[in-house]
């Protein structure tokens, strides 16, 4: 049972010692629980009832948040508080049991970060984006903080199911719509829920020991583990470096380029069939798509090098081509389009099918010889290659193609093996980050945090872009070039496909492709003849054994990697019985009289308030009491406030710096605002100012 802060006298620390620096071992986390309310003409309610209001309503009421408990877990010890003063305390008892670094684990420390930054000081805060925390100093404590939703990629829940921890998050034991304030008696079972909140984390972290010898050794990201893996691979590969340094570009101006012609994957509706109800739907998913061209396809593997091409034709097969392309006059071959007018450059007079160029009088892009050769094939247009850079085509180093087809094998060993769930979750998450590591962006612009004037940006310098260019080759681990290719390769695969089925094709989304009635299977067949014929050439040129590529899983059942498959569930001739989009991350469908949605912004278990897909039309509400959805506002300024809670205690909160979480209802509509499709960051490059 969680105990009362002031009842910790002291515990045994397992200490070790780094660099001449004196560690902690021992496994802390941190949680809080927060009220969130409005007040409107004076009076208080709870944040449930913003959703009821009107629009003139929910601008004109003041919007509070407030922290009333607190809890900290010492390994298996929980400890509470239920003030900033009192969490102090603490950690200043903390302090003073023992000198050295401590490391205290939150789960999603951005939520907790906002509201102690209002207290305490931080420094030296790790942040992809503002207000994203990886991981942050407290300042004058010998302690840090670290994320591990960004550790694991998963919810609490989640998180605690898929490894089987040994404690479980107490789930719908702690009402949210009740005003509450540092004075609000809990009762055992919200206390429960409150700590098991931290042992989930703790069960957690202690998990990660069992590969990890000390805390600090456990990786910030989840794309963190398998980079470190690959990283001790080849440290000392002389071979590895050497071929990779090859590939890696310093160039200023080819870098920007490499920036510029980098795209994500192909999310897409054929406007012809959106915003219909489509019967006997099928959908084929291509199996681990960046992995399979990872091995087996060729890169770039020397520096790209200045050249005069103006035309495809002039263009070798052995060369990768880096290129800014002029196109003129330019229309659509296809119901389907392919060109993101966000990735161009320059455009004029152009029509627009949901960000995808129908028609344009002007088109100026950056691109890989595979995108143009997409572009060529999908458009009507003039053209000319302004500018031109070209590499040896060459497969990634061998080390690197058994790293990917290794985590590959493990995975699809442990796939329905009842004792080897756990081991499962580990090797797919690790197989599903291999393309991330290929892309991580180590070259933006600096996020920074200042206790006074809170978030902001730092441009990156052009020196130091260069330097951090320099120290990439020096390190001989990856070329960005590589991640470059990986999507182009992606798209070019499913793009041919949506070519050859046009006036079929539904939806696309990165590796899937949805059909409608009357497609002729044989493209597909065809293709998958032709990644058999890929694998087993590139195995034999590799001296890699072809069944790495193709492992078997407890069943005796093959996976090929590259493969599309039909998604069907047992039993049923097609994929969906409906089918409806309006367009990009916008679908519903309706399988054996249940409906399923994926909407942006709107949690799955909303489609539990559909009846039909006839339903799913513009202005349709998904209601906050069916998706839970919340939205979350930043208050870097809240003022004081005298809250009763819903037991009628009063207390001054002066929480300075809070999130306020508001019900999210979601109106759905055809407009969309064209998002990044992939979530690694390298759009966010910072490029080099020529």
């Amino acid at each position: 049972m969680m105990r009362y802060y002031t009842e910790y006298d002291s515990h045994e620390v397992e200490s070790y010692t780094k660099q001449h620096k004196l560690y902690d071992n021992t496994i802390y986390s941190l949680d809080i629980e927060t009220t969130s309310f409005i007040v409107l003409d004076g009076k208080v309610y709870s944040n449930e009832y913003y959703d009821k209001l009107s629009k003139d309503d929910k601008d004109k009421c003041k919007k509070y948040a407030t922290m009333y408990i607190w809890q900290l877990s010492i390994n298996e010890e929980v400890y509470y508080g239920r003030t900033y003063e009192e969490l102090e305390d603490f950690l200043n008892i903390l302090e003073s049991n023992f000198e050295g670094r401590k490391l205290i684990f939150v789960h999603n420390l951005s939520y907790e970060f906002q509201f102690l930054s209002g207290y305490f000081k931080f420094s030296n805060i790790r942040s992809r984006k503002k207000r994203k925390v990886m991981e942050c100093e407290l300042s004058n404590y010998n302690i840090t903080f670290r994320c591990t939703y960004t550790i694991s990629n998963r919810s609490l829940d989640n998180l605690a199911k898929t490894y089987a921890l040994e404690y479980q998050k107490q789930v719908g034991s702690l009402d949210y719509t009740l005003i509450r304030n540092s004075l609000t008696p809990l009762t055992e079972e919200e206390l429960k829920y409150c700590e098991y909140d931290c042992l989930v984390v703790y069960a957690f972290i202690k998990n990660e020991l069992k590969t990890y010898e000390h805390v600090f050794d456990i990786p910030i990201t989840s794309t963190g583990y398998v980079r470190r893996e690959l990283k001790e691979l080849t440290i000392k590969d002389v071979k590895y470096k050497d071929k990779v340094r090859k590939a890696i570009n310093v160039d200023p101006h080819v870098y920007n380029m490499l920036v510029k012609a980098f795209q994500g994957g192909y999310t897409h509706a054929n406007f012809t069939n959106a915003s219909k109800i489509h019967k006997n739907v099928d959908s084929f998913d291509e199996t681990s798509e960046y992995p399979y061209v990872m091995v087996s396809e060729k890169y770039p593997s020397t520096q790209f090098k200045k050249c005069n091409i103006k035309k495809k034709e002039d263009m070798l097969n052995r060369f990768a081509y880096l290129i800014k392309l002029v196109m003129t006059n330019v229309k659509s071959k296809y119901y389907n389009t392919f060109i993101s007018v966000s990735r161009c450059v320059r455009t004029k007079n152009v029509a627009l099918d949901n960000g995808r160029i129908l028609r344009a009088d002007y088109v100026e892009i950056y691109c890989t010889d595979i995108d143009l050769q997409i572009y060529l094939d999908a458009y009507e247009c003039d053209y000319e290659i302004v500018e031109s850079y070209y590499s040896v085509y060459k497969y990634l180093p061998k080390k690197l193609i058994n790293f990917i087809l290794d985590k590959y094998v493990k995975k699809t060993e442990y796939k329905d093996v009842e004792d080897k769930k756990v081991e499962y979750q580990l090797e797919k998450s690790k197989f599903n980050s291999i393309y991330g590591m290929s892309v991580t962006n180590v070259i933006r612009d600096h996020v920074c945090y200042d206790n006074d004037k809170g978030w902001y940006e730092e441009k990156l310098t052009n020196e130091e872009i260069l330097s951090m260019l320099n120290e990439e080759y020096k390190k001989g681990f990856l070329s960005f070039s590589y991640g470059v290719w990986v999507t182009a390769y992606a798209r070019r695969n499913l793009l041919n496909l949506v070519m050859k089925y046009d006036y079929y094709v539904i939806y696309c989304d990165t590796d899937s492709i949805k059909l409608k009635e009357g497609y002729d299977p044989k493209y597909i067949e065809d293709y998958n003849q032709s990644v058999i014929n890929k694998i087993k050439n590139v195995s034999e040129k590799m001296q890699i054994d072809i069944n790495r590529y193709q492992p078997t899983d407890i069943k005796g059942n093959k996976h090929l990697l590259g493969l599309f498959d039909c998604e069907t569930k047992k039993g049923y001739e097609h994929t969906y019985d409906e089918f409806i989009t309006h367009g990009a991350k916008k679908y519903a469908y309706k399988l054996d009289d249940k409906c399923y949605i994926t909407v942006a912004g709107v949690p799955k278990k909303g489609a539990t308030q559909l009846n039909n897909l006839e339903e799913f039309q513009d202005g349709y509400v998904f209601k906050y009491e069916n998706t839970g959805n919340m939205l979350s506002l930043y208050n870097d300024n809240q003022e004081e406030f005298i809250l009763t809670d819903y037991l009628g205690n009063e207390h001054k909160i002066k929480d300075k710096k809070v999130v306020v979480l508001l019900p999210n209802s979601y109106t759905l509509a055809r407009t969309y605002d064209y998002m990044q499709l992939i979530s690694d960051y390298s759009n966010g490059r910072r490029l080099y100012d020529e």
